[in-house]
């Protein structure tokens, strides 16, 4: 079994995951507590957090097609 395929199909899937939350937060007022700068700091670092793990998926894909 190819663990890393498992591996970079979870990763993009916690970037769906952390892309749908940032873009939620963004959007909607549904948390009361969060309002200013607070707001804009949580979305930078899911949208960045979601670009790092694009960054690390598609270095694990190059790897893994290199190696075979």
């Amino acid at each position: 079994m190819n663990f890393k395929i498992i591996n970079a199909a979870i990763g993009l899937t916690v970037v769906f995951a952390a892309m749908l939350l940032a873009l939620f937060i963004a959007l909607t007022d549904q948390l009361p507590g969060l309002f200013g700068w607070k707001r804009g700091v949580l979305v930078s670092v899911l949208v960045l957090y979601s670009v790092f793990r694009v960054f690390r998926s598609i270095k694990l894909f190059k790897n893994n097609q290199h190696g075979d």
